[in-house]
């Protein structure tokens, strides 16, 4: 008798095993880190407490980040928009949250404009890298996806 409600860890392929391993990863060091910071933010001293309000700020930064992804990037919030405009208003509403947040938890001397450049610099680099990578990502997908249907047309037609 087969039980389906039972995952068959031997059915998986090795990319979905890796992928589970990598999110129980994440999931379990996200908890564990919310935890230490919490317990550091309630007993550590003073001069400790800088970092674990840094490592606060970070927690916050990958939470916004995800709330605007969810906003921009799925038809959840914004039913009907072109990629490019998308991406555009992500990417301005994501560098003034970290820009927010660079003044607030002071990631860097804010009264340099040097420093801001960099931020600045580092930010577009770091959008235009991830975007390039979404994009190959997609660009991989559909073309399987059309090799399938014109592989099942072919068949079928």
């Amino acid at each position: 008798m087969t039980r389906k409600d039972v995952i068959d860890t031997e059915v998986r392929t090795p990319a979905e095993n890796a992928r589970g391993f990598l999110v129980t990863l994440c999931a379990s060091f996200t908890i564990l880190m919310v935890v230490c910071m919490a317990l550091g933010t309630v007993f550590a001293d003073e001069e400790s407490k800088r970092g674990i309000m840094y490592c606060w700020s970070l927690l916050g930064a990958c939470v916004c980040t995800a709330a605007l992804q969810f906003v921009f990037f799925t038809p959840v919030v914004i039913k009907r928009m072109v990629y490019p405009l998308r991406l555009f208003l992500f990417g301005i509403c994501l560098y003034a949250v970290l820009a927010v947040l660079a003044v607030t938890m002071g990631w860097f001397p804010t009264d340099m404009a040097g420093a801001w450049a960099s931020f600045t610099v580092s930010y577009l680099v770091a959008l235009a890298v991830v975007t390039a990578a979404y994009a190959a990502k997609h660009r991989r997908e559909e073309r399987a996806l059309n090799e399938k249907l014109n592989e099942y047309r072919r068949d079928n037609g």
